[in-house]
């Protein structure tokens, strides 16, 4: 069974990768197989989910707990979700929809505020401008000044001239390098991940290396 899981890997790799040639009907192939069987062990995942953190505590508690009612309100919010399926009932599915989209854009508008705002204000706040320049100072004022001329960039009440525009100038490039790097580093984690891919086929699948 390893031998055939190799096999099949090797496969739907070159497969994947006849798509730098030309897009092909086995390209196509594997690719729906890949969206089916993600969609099979995601609808499976799903289903444990709700066995094991719904089901369960309400209707089979383990032994010494008690029965978790309050679990019937999230079991039957998603029970709902597949009255989009009726075609008369289908504005029911808009109730737990609207949980659902309320509850994570709470989480997500907290989530964002505290690590991409608040964290990195209390971050820059606490550089140590004034130790030993050649082990950190250096790197944290410049840090600082990339900060301060990345807010004077965006800063629009007033006409961007004499301080100001060298202020913007300097955010204006803090961004290029930050926006540089960032697709830098995506385009080194494709690249990690074509070398796994290659070492994968040369090493578990042909054993050259």
């Amino acid at each position: 069974m390893e031998t055939l899981g190799i096999w099949i890997a090797a496969i739907g790799t070159i497969a994947i990768l006849s798509f730098l040639y030309k897009e092909n009907p086995i390209y196509r192939t594997v690719e729906h197989i890949f969206v089916g069987v993600s969609a099979g062990i995601g609808l499976y995942w799903g289903y444990d989910s709700i066995r094991q953190n719904a089901w369960n505590p309400l209707f089979n508690p383990a032994e010494g707990e008690s029965r978790q009612l309050l679990m019937l309100i999230p079991l039957i919010l998603g029970i709902l979700l597949y009255s989009r399926f009726m075609e008369n009932y289908k504005w029911v599915s808009r109730i737990p929809l609207g949980f659902i989209i309320g509850i994570g854009s709470a989480l997500a508008i907290r989530g964002v505020i505290g690590a991409s705002f608040m964290d990195q204000i209390i971050a820059t706040m606490r550089m140590p401008l004034w130790g030993t320049m050649v082990k950190f100072g250096f790197d944290s004022l410049l840090f600082v000044v990339g900060v301060i001329g990345t807010l004077i960039y965006f800063f629009f009440s007033t006409e961007q001239k004499g301080a100001l525009k060298y202020g913007a100038s300097i955010g204006k490039w803090t961004m290029m390098i930050a926006f540089g790097t960032a697709f830098g580093n995506t385009v080194m984690s494709r690249v990690s991940l074509l070398i796994g891919r290659v070492y994968f086929l040369l090493g578990e699948w042909l054993q050259i290396i």
